[in-house]
């Protein structure tokens, strides 16, 4: 390929995701996001946590080595997001699901939007969102200990084509199955290396983040910063939808050049 033709593909690309960028108004939506995820997907996974822990940890364990906090940011880690002492009711788990169903509808919005989907999914929408809970809960719970087996460049690519698998199905799951996995996967893979990226950075900054939050203003403190933690995924999210989206499309209408001619005639 010539250098123009790639320079122009690349400056089609760019141009097409911050327009679908825009489109998706992707700071608002990766803020609704992380909050949603925070409100209701945290406190599912706690629970989750409490009925089958890694381990013996529970979710506070599990954060508290994952960061190697200690002291007194380590406790209040750890009372912010420890087990319940007295287990969690019958009724108490399908509330939970309920509301973590709030946030499978936000992601689905995100997808039908950057997608351009028109067919609304309505109440099944909610049986997609429960099948994507049960495929989340499976690799939060897996992912750990498959990737574990492995070391060194050999766990980096484990943990990347797990991870790229969840964001190839999640997509495809939640928009009805109504987009096939081909023009998927380079927004998995987008997504797979963003979020590989912001673990990279967790791992770096939100230790110290968390410790002198801790110290300032103790619960508040570390809520805030894991949010701030849900907001970078969620931006990722939202990017790679963009992104992806606008790979595919321009790649098709290379393949389809009529579609472009249609669609911008020349002039007269």
């Amino acid at each position: 390929m010539a250098p123009f033709a790639l320079m122009r593909i690349l400056i089609d690309i760019g141009r097409r995701s911050f327009s679908r960028f825009v489109e998706l108004e992707a700071f608002d939506r990766s803020m609704a996001l992380a909050g949603q995820a925070f409100a209701t997907l945290l406190p599912l996974l706690i629970v989750v946590a409490t009925v089958s822990p890694r381990d013996g940890d529970d979710l506070a364990d599990t954060l508290i080595d994952s960061f190697d906090l200690s002291g007194a940011s380590a406790d209040t880690l750890d009372a912010a997001f420890a087990q319940p002492d007295a287990g969690v009711s019958a009724l108490g788990v399908p509330l939970l699901v309920i509301s973590a169903l709030s946030f499978t509808r936000a992601l689905q919005r995100l997808y039908i939007r950057a997608w351009r989907i028109d067919k609304k999914l309505g109440l099944r929408g909610n049986i997609w969102g429960l099948e994507w809970l049960a495929l989340f809960i499976a690799y939060w719970s897996a992912q750990p200990f498959l990737v574990g087996l492995f070391d060194g460049v050999l766990a980096l690519i484990v943990s990347l084509s797990l991870s790229t698998a969840l964001w190839l199905f999640t997509p495809w799951l939640l928009v009805a199955k109504q987009i096939s996995w081909k023009r998927l996967l380079p927004q998995a893979i987008l997504t797979a290396v963003g979020l590989a990226a912001v673990a990279i950075g967790c791992a770096v900054y939100l230790p110290r983040a968390i410790a002198t939050a801790s110290d300032d203003f103790g619960f508040l403190g570390v809520a805030f910063t894991i949010l701030s933690l849900f907001f970078a995924v969620a931006f990722v999210l939202v990017a790679t939808a963009a992104l992806g989206t606008a790979i595919v499309e321009t790649g098709e209408d290379a393949d389809h050049p009529d579609r472009v001619i249609a669609a911008h005639p020349p002039l007269s």
